[in-house]
């Protein structure tokens, strides 16, 4: 009798774990389906189901039985990320899936995102009988809102870029390479105030430091602050005998000396007009994690601000944010247009504490910020 309850309780083991096998397989396949047909959302949702029972992508799995199928489902997810827009994920899965199991088409896909390549505009299939059914206005899609522009007060973020240090077969011609396009490509952004080079050599041919890319970032910090800029960046470029290179890239707060963001690019292929993509993608990548950002301060407790957004708008800790107040408007004396209003700036501060949807941040210098109230405005540095 026990023996036939052991054999009926394995045998249930085994549908079970066949079902459950059966269910991953099924969200891969859908994955794959809908990846082909353009449905880049659904291929997303079945492909993370299937990531919470099989993670690695693999060049061959067992689905069942003697069945096997190759699995790469961080690449098929990244693939679908890239169509989607979403450059940041796409990158993330697709080097994922090339720690687990290296194939051309993850490949393929790394080299369009380092190449600055544009995803095609994906195509909307149109609805049979939609216009016989609904009225044209309640069918019509709406126009996108254009957001107002963001008021520009006070000066932007400034950044010195330190030297890159060189890894792997790179030696330091690469480094300063690195670090001149980088520097050109930040500046061309318009986003940061960016120290010359001539300046900056100035300052670590003073502190006998020199242009060798070997600076650790408390080091880099404080000559950051000496010199009055709001961050630093510095990393490393790594060049393999196969010809594969990577950039690592990271901004340091100069006031904390933590990392605020950091960003890579990587190829497998090295050649001059490569190495620009990947510095160029590094710089937008930069600009995207520094957001200009405006919105109200809601509570002031002593030195302590705090503001109507957060980390949904982009804030992270260490960044800097300017705090002004709008008086009265400012008239052309001859036409009476409007041209703007009055501005006052308050002060400064860096965020310490961010949420999703507020943040807290200490008051730092540049103006008065006794006269800060709840409803003055800021904007991001």
């Amino acid at each position: 009798m026990r023996k036939k309850i052991a054999v009926i309780f394995i045998l249930l083991l085994f549908v079970m774990s066949s079902f459950a096998g059966n269910e991953w397989f099924q969200f891969y396949k859908n994955g794959v389906k809908a990846l082909k047909t353009g449905n880049y959302q659904l291929a997303v949702a079945n492909f993370q189901k299937t990531m919470k029972v099989k993670q690695r992508d693999k060049k061959k799995i067992r689905t069942y039985g003697m069945h096997f199928i190759e699995y790469y489902p961080h690449r098929e997810i990244g693939i679908a990320y890239y169509y989607l827009g979403d450059l940041q994920k796409a990158d993330q899965h697709l080097r994922i899936s090339m720690q687990y199991a290296p194939s051309n088409r993850a490949q393929e896909y790394l080299s369009k995102l380092n190449s600055g390549a544009t995803p095609p505009k994906r195509r909307v299939q149109p609805q049979k009988n939609i216009a016989k059914s609904v009225p044209a206005a309640a069918a019509a899609v709406p126009k996108k809102v254009s957001s107002s522009k963001v008021k520009l007060v006070g000066e932007r973020m400034s950044i010195a870029i330190f030297p890159f240090e060189t890894m792997g077969s790179a030696g330091n011609d690469l480094g300063n390479i690195v670090f001149d396009k980088l520097l050109t490509a930040l500046f061309n952004q318009k986003r940061f105030k960016v120290i010359e080079r001539n300046q900056l050599e100035k300052i670590l041919d003073e502190q006998k430091l020199g242009m060798t890319g070997v600076i650790d970032a408390s080091t880099a910090a404080e000559l950051g602050k000496g010199i009055g800029v709001d961050a630093i960046i510095l990393g490393s470029v790594s060049l393999t005998r196969s010809g594969a290179i990577s950039v690592d890239a990271r901004a340091i707060d100069t006031e904390s000396a933590t990392i605020i963001t950091a960003h890579d690019a990587y190829s497998g292929n090295f050649d001059p007009q490569t190495l620009k993509s990947l510095v160029e993608r590094i710089a937008v990548k930069f600009v995207q994690s520094f957001p200009l950002v405006e919105g109200l301060v809601i509570q002031k407790e002593y030195s302590n601000i705090m503001l109507d957004m957060g980390s949904d708008k982009g804030l992270k800790k260490g960044m800097k944010c300017v705090i002004y107040r709008e008086g009265a408007e400012i008239k052309h004396p001859v036409t009476g247009q409007i041209l703007g209003k009055d501005t006052k700036i308050l002060g400064e501060i860096s965020l310490n504490d961010v949420y999703e949807k507020y943040t807290s941040g200490s008051i730092l210098s540049n103006g008065d910020g006794s006269l800060i109230q709840v409803g003055d405005k800021f904007i991001t540095k």
